[in-house]
This record gives C-alpha cells, structure tokens and sequence, in this order.
C-alpha cells in the first residue's frame, strides 16, 4: 500500500513539475530562456559540440545534490524538491526543443526518454535513505543494495546517452 502511495505521490510530481516548467517557459521571452539554458544543460542549445564532460557533469551534480538532501536526516523532504526543479527543467528545455523546427528528431530520441528516466531514477534516490519506527525510537537505514543499483542503472542511461548524441543524431 505505501509503495503505491509513494508511486502516485511522484507521478503528481513528475506532472505538476512538467506543466510547470510549460508554464515557465511562456512566461520568459526566448532571449532568458535561452540563457537559462545555457547554464542549466547547454546542450539543449548545441549538440553539435557535445563532449562526455557535458553529459556526465550535470548528471553527476543532479546526483550529488539529491543524495545529499536525501541522506540528511531533517532536510530528506528538499530531495524530493530538488527533483522537482530537475523536472521543471525538463519541462521548458522540451518546450523549447519542439519550439525549434528542426528538434523534433532531437526531441524524440534524445530529450524526452533519457531526461525522463533520470528524473524517475532520481526520485527512486530519494529512497535510498529512510527511517523505520522500531519500537519507541527512529532508526534510519541507508540501502546499500538500491543506491548500487540506482548508480549502475544511472551509468547505463548515461552511457546510452552519449552513444544517442553520438551516433544516433
């Protein structure tokens, strides 16, 4: 039953942060978004110049930062937000991706499924760090066994993600 809770508990998320980020990119004018952009991910702008270092950088801080707030014993709640801003981001870079007319390829190959199942395995993250009630006290536990799997199934989507910038477009 929590599980299931849990699950509808970052679809909402997942939404409300996406249409968000829909939202955000009518309200700025191209020139700001473009600048935002540019430091958030610059390759949404250019995949011409694309480096490994440009994909695995943003990656790996998206990373840090979660785990971070994640396994901190009172600010686990800023994880889930933390998400949620990568989320929001994912939302106006894909606004402005189908913008573009030529980014539809882009979008659909590149884009849309690796930033999605980052932002599904960042959520998961949150998750590494939790706390049990045994008895009258808290004890919090850190799953070694899911933190390995998160990192090695990271390192799999981002290793596909440069063979996509690669090879693919």
């Amino acid at each position: 039953m929590f599980r299931s809770v849990l699950f509808i508990q970052y679809a909402v998320i997942l939404a409300i942060s996406f249409i968000s980020g829909v939202v955000c990119f009518q309200v700025f004018s191209l020139d700001k978004s473009m600048k935002l952009i540019s430091y958030v991910d610059p390759r949404v702008l250019d995949l011409t110049d694309v480096s490994i270092w440009n994909t695995i950088i943003p990656l790996v801080a998206w990373i840090v930062l979660v785990l971070f707030f994640a396994t901190h014993p009172y600010l686990h709640v800023l994880s889930k937000f933390i998400v949620a801003v990568k989320i929001t981001f994912f939302g106006f870079s894909s606004v402005f991706l189908l913008t573009q007319q030529e980014s539809l390829l882009v979008y659909s190959i590149w884009w849309f499924p690796f930033q999605l199942i980052y932002c599904v395995l960042l959520f998961v993250l949150c998750s590494v760090y939790t706390t049990k009630k045994m008895g009258p006290n808290r004890k919090h536990f850190f799953s070694q066994r899911l933190f390995v799997t998160i990192i090695v199934a990271l390192t799999i989507i981002c290793a596909g993600e440069i063979v996509a910038i690669s090879y693919i477009l």
